[in-house]
């Protein structure tokens, strides 16, 4: 019964990402086409950058929303004042985000060799911080199961970038113009996001301003900025070596292997448009059964869940590598051709990902943020290592090869503490 509500709840979410990820497909093909590899290198330098601070300075709330709300969701007043604590966190912290970005790169210029245009494109592009207000957002529709509202906003992020990306195509645009149509879209979906929030629940994040209200909601839920920060480095953490590769290519191997860089993560985006939506479909049916104390469903669902995307992620990765050098070629042209060798690399730490993507969720229903925390600290220690070692000899392929080390050693501490923890109860 849960796996099926998972799976119905992940296609409601795969629904729009599939819409969203076409519309994409397309927009990068005409990003890539127009700019060239060098130039859509530095644009993913720039959309990186920013990108990085907002996920490391960002915090989102969602994951410690459903995991306290879920107990005190049939009390409203309680339910909503720790909905609008939660919105509080929000937008403080995009705020911080903001100003970071905008002061930090002034800092790091020279270190990157970032010319005046592409710090001033890098400033601009930060606004996007200032609206992404979505972690009490996504804690409202998961518990409510709401996830068409997920569905709805990437298909219209993406319909609306890619009419401006037409726009930029057909008037030979130059990048800065594609980084203004970028933001623009990527504003209009969080601004769909977050009113459409607000129709489901009464949200007064400024009664937080007052240090009374914060503590009243502090002293009902003891342990939840505990829980946020241990959850929300994790994801950081994790997020971070996602996006942390750009700058490290673009620093020490340049601009041309970041296009094909980018170009790999573009292609990866089908395995994570099918682990995505479990994962968000997975967290809130993993916490209602371990809040009712059934292990066994527990347990059942998390095992019965990683062997079907084990199965599809592997079925992929065998087409892929039939067929992938054609579709490089096809897509984007032959001056991209070198990444399907990297892919090659890439892919193997993709599909252990995406094969394996119920096991942080099963930390945090378990009340345990600190265990992914650890071990994906300790596994993106391993790939920073793993990369300065190898990329004076593999150039851009030492990506590759640290990506898929370091999701394997993930997979390997996080097994191995599961079934001790299973063992235990």
């Amino acid at each position: 019964m849960h796996l099926n509500k998972v799976f119905k709840n992940a296609g409601i979410l795969a629904g729009g990402d599939v819409l969203a990820a076409l519309l994409g497909l397309i927009s990068f093909a005409i990003l890539a086409r127009s700019l060239g590899v060098n130039s859509l290198g530095l644009f993913t330098v720039i959309i990186t950058y920013v990108t990085l601070i907002d996920k490391f300075v960002n915090f989102q709330s969602w994951q410690a929303l459903i995991r306290f709300c879920d107990k005190i969701k049939n009390d409203k007043s309680k339910f909503e004042n720790l909905l609008s604590f939660g919105l509080f966190i929000d937008l403080l912290s995009a705020f911080v985000a903001f100003l970071i970005s905008v002061t930090l790169c002034q800092f790091i210029s020279s270190f990157f060799d970032w010319t005046q245009e592409t710090l001033d494109l890098i400033k601009v592009y930060s606004l996007v911080i200032l609206f992404n207000i979505e972690g009490t957002p996504t804690a409202i529709f998961r518990i409510g199961n709401k996830f068409i509202i997920f569905s709805k906003k990437a298909a219209i992020t993406a319909s609306i970038k890619l009419l401006l990306f037409v726009i930029c195509w057909f008037y030979t645009f130059e990048i800065q113009y594609y980084i203004y149509s970028t933001l623009v879209a990527q504003i209009i979906g969080y601004l769909f996001f977050f009113f459409q929030a607000l129709k489901y629940a009464n949200l007064r994040p400024w009664d937080y301003l007052r240090k009374k209200n914060i503590d009243i909601v502090l002293e009902n839920n003891p342990k939840f900025l505990s829980f946020i920060l241990s959850s929300n480095i994790q994801t950081t953490l994790k997020l971070t070596t996602s996006l942390l590769d750009v700058l490290l290519v673009s620093k020490f191997v340049g601009n041309y292997a970041v296009g094909l860089l980018q170009l790999t993560k573009q292609f990866s985006k089908i395995f994570k448009q099918i682990s995505s939506p479990l994962y968000k479909s997975v967290y809130p049916e993993l916490t209602s059964l371990w809040n009712s104390n059934k292990f066994k469903e527990f347990k059942f669902l998390i095992i019965r869940s990683m062997k079907i995307m084990t199965i599809f992620s592997i079925s992929i990765y065998i087409i892929f590598l039939l067929l992938g050098k054609y579709a490089i070629v096809y897509y984007v042209g032959e001056d991209f051709v070198g990444s399907y060798n990297l892919m090659l690399y890439y892919f193997i730490g993709v599909l252990i990902s995406a094969s394996t993507f119920s096991l942080t969720p099963a930390f945090l229903a378990m009340n345990l943020p600190k265990i992914p925390l650890i071990t994906t600290f300790l596994s993106s220690l391993l790939f920073v290592i793993i990369f300065f070692l190898t990329y004076k000899e593999l150039g851009y392929l030492a990506i590759g090869v640290s990506f898929a080390s370091m999701t394997l050693f993930w997979v390997f501490q996080n097994v191995i503490i599961f079934n001790y923890k299973m063992k235990n109860l």
